[in-house]
């Protein structure tokens, strides 16, 4: 199976897990202070994939996509042009993987898990669904970023309106003072992790195996966590209940263990436009378990915002193909 479709399979399981981990926080947060559940849990889970890669011996791999310059199939290292291959984990290598975990976990996953104390999940996903925008606003004004065109832009636009479409009634809770902080939380995570996404795409090298890559950034960003908690949760204790730690345990095994790795595996075939699109997909996927295993109702409304954002995501992958920003 090609790679890209590998990818894109990947890019479906991200959709649908984390889809589920708005819950799974909002369950946790009622028995962990925020920033010490961000701690406990990507810690737990950056080491866990830390020792399954050096386990592996699997670090550097042996063949993998070459990252273009402006022309197709020319690489940017002169080592690697040269015929040489150069081991790319250097000591600026790792703390680019630091500084990266750092802004998508420590910042990223950290305030929104504080936000969700504040700010019910539909409107938190719908902020989150910002993220296809802004990776594309950065990647434009970083220098030498990927290739934009209308069509990416006009997909990710499309697609956020396709979610202001299904919330609609949500937006109420945006003039409610209440939801104050817990909104610019939302806004902050969003900004965080996307920043986060492009540096991912443009500091993971192609020959170090995504399993490094997402053990080096989750442990980095969870011991971030425990710093935020030493300095902003109002207390550190723990409310030990089954449900809190059942859903302590799906967040790091599933929701980040697993579904990073996918990320980092997505982020080295797919655009980072592209591999920012389950942002769109999250909340659709949270409509529907709602509906077939809760009961709850599926509007006209919701079924015309899950057309407008599928269409949204098949502009974006047009736009990214007829530009060749996607590697093969």
């Amino acid at each position: 199976m090609p790679a890209t479709t590998r990818a894109y399979l990947a890019l479906a399981a991200i959709c649908i897990i984390w889809g589920t981990t708005y819950s799974a926080i909002k369950f946790a947060v009622r028995d962990f202070p925020p920033y010490l559940l961000v701690g406990i849990r990507q810690t737990t889970a950056g080491l866990l994939l830390l020792g399954l890669a050096f386990a592996s011996g699997r670090l550097i791999l042996k063949s993998s996509p070459q990252r273009r310059s402006g022309k197709q199939g020319v690489s940017d290292d002169p080592e690697q042009r040269s015929g040489v291959q150069a081991n790319p984990l250097t000591k600026q290598y790792v703390f680019r993987q630091i500084l990266t975990g750092f802004f998508t976990i420590t910042g990223g996953n950290g305030f929104i898990t504080w936000a969700l104390q504040y700010v019910p999940t539909g409107v938190s996903a719908v902020i989150g669904s910002l993220t296809p925008v802004l990776v594309v606003l950065i990647t434009m004004v970083w220098q030498g970023g990927e290739r934009v065109n209308a069509r990416i832009i006009g997909g990710v636009l499309l697609g956020f309106v396709g979610l202001g479409i299904i919330f609609n009634d949500g937006w109420k809770y945006f003039a409610d003072p209440i939801y104050a902080w817990g909104i610019l939380g939302c806004f902050a995570s969003c900004l965080s992790w996307s920043l986060g996404t492009v540096m991912a795409k443009r500091f993971n090298a192609p020959g170090v195996s995504p399993l490094l890559n997402a053990g080096l950034q989750i442990t980095a960003g969870g011991l971030g966590g425990f710093i935020l908690s030493a300095f902003w949760d109002p207390s550190h204790t723990i409310h030990h209940t089954t449900e809190g730690w059942m859903s302590m345990l799906y967040l790091i095994l599933v929701g980040s263990a697993l579904a990073f790795s996918l990320y980092m595996f997505v982020l080295q075939h797919l655009s980072a436009a592209v591999s920012s699109l389950y942002t769109y997909i999250n909340p659709v996927v949270a409509i529907l378990i709602g509906w077939l295993w809760l009961g709850e109702s599926l509007t006209t409304w919701t079924a015309l915002g899950m057309t407008v954002t599928i269409a949204g995501v098949w502009l974006v992958n047009e736009g990214s193909r007829s530009r060749n920003i996607t590697p093969a």
